[in-house]
């Protein structure tokens, strides 16, 4: 399996699944990149993930493979105000990958 080398920059594999169907590789962002705006402060706490990003990569199998993107949460702490990092992950709003894209010239 590959995940593209510029999302191991900012993600982790969390894990593998090889489903009957298709392969799936579950990407967790690495805990410390805090997003800029709570650079420096204190009492800022991970709280969770925010909804999970499913795009298709490169297929070096019979199965699809999708990349699950599952991007981390932060707050202040005794707080509800959530901040997240933004990513570029697909070209287009194409759920595909910007070299699957790319290839299939979209």
């Amino acid at each position: 399996m590959m995940v593209p080398r510029d999302f191991l920059d900012f993600f982790e594999v969390y894990e593998v699944k090889n489903l009957s169907n298709e392969w799936q590789l579950i990407l967790h962002e690495k805990e410390h990149l805090i997003p800029q705006v709570l650079k420096d402060k204190e009492a800022v706490v991970l709280d969770g993930f925010c909804n999970p990003l499913q795009i298709l990569s490169h297929c070096f199998s019979l199965k699809p493979v999708y990349l699950i993107i599952k991007r981390r949460r932060w707050k202040y702490a005794n707080t509800n105000e959530h901040y997240s990092n933004e990513y570029k992950f697909t070209k287009n709003s194409a759920k595909l990958t910007p070299d699957m894209a790319n290839f299939l010239k979209i």
